[in-house]
């Protein structure tokens, strides 16, 4: 008797190791009015990270998360508490919202999977990260590559030339070797500098 009590006392307290956990509901996001603050495990909200909130499953926790409208999917870290409305399961960073192609809507219904249980600390997925490259412009005047370039700089965009000789030459002004979090805000900052013609390329 004491065996089995002792077995149950096992479950019950590593519960989330021992079996799979699924769940199935609406998904929703949250990113520019929180970003910056702190999450409920303590640390600072980024909406460029693949991260999420989840009512009961422990901090640091992967999970996948599974669109049931586009079949996309992301995986995601567990770093804060919610969402507080009743008919939601989880809160999506802005990042992974994308990935599912969630802005659009708002709301979708998902599935989520557990892939690694949390410690409640901060954890980031074993996964390795993709790089990315974008390619902002190209031109066959340096002068006016140089021109951009500058004007990038001057709002902390991470850019370099890089010459291309074809049948002529071309001077590319391209961001290079970015995680997905940074491709993020790359992007942000290019469409507020007028910027929306470039080219994302995935490298890894």
């Amino acid at each position: 008797m004491g065996k089995i009590l002792f077995f149950f006392s096992l479950i019950f307290f590593f519960g989330f190791n021992l079996f799979s956990f699924e769940q199935i509901g609406v998904a929703s996001w949250y990113g520019p009015n929180f970003h910056g603050r702190k999450t409920a495990n303590g640390e600072v909200f980024n909406t460029y990270e693949l991260t999420a909130a989840h009512k009961t499953l422990p901090f640091g926790s992967i999970v996948k998360v599974i669109s049931l409208e586009t079949n996309e999917e992301t995986v995601v870290r567990i770093n804060d508490r919610g969402p507080f409305k009743k008919d939601r399961i989880i809160d999506l960073s802005m990042a992974a919202a994308e990935q599912l192609g969630l802005m659009k809507t708002g709301t979708m219904n998902v599935k989520i999977v557990l892939l690694e249980v949390g410690k409640n600390h901060y954890r980031k997925p074993r996964k390795v990260e993709e790089k990315y490259n974008i390619q902002v412009a190209s031109f066959s005047n340096e002068e006016l590559a140089n021109n951009l370039l500058n004007k990038l700089k001057e709002k902390n965009i991470n850019v370099s030339i890089k010459e291309v000789n074809l049948l002529k030459t071309y001077y590319r002004v391209v961001i290079e070797g970015i995680t997905y979090a940074k491709l993020q805000e790359y992007r942000l900052k290019l469409n507020i500098e007028g910027i929306n013609n470039y080219m994302v390329k995935k490298i890894m």
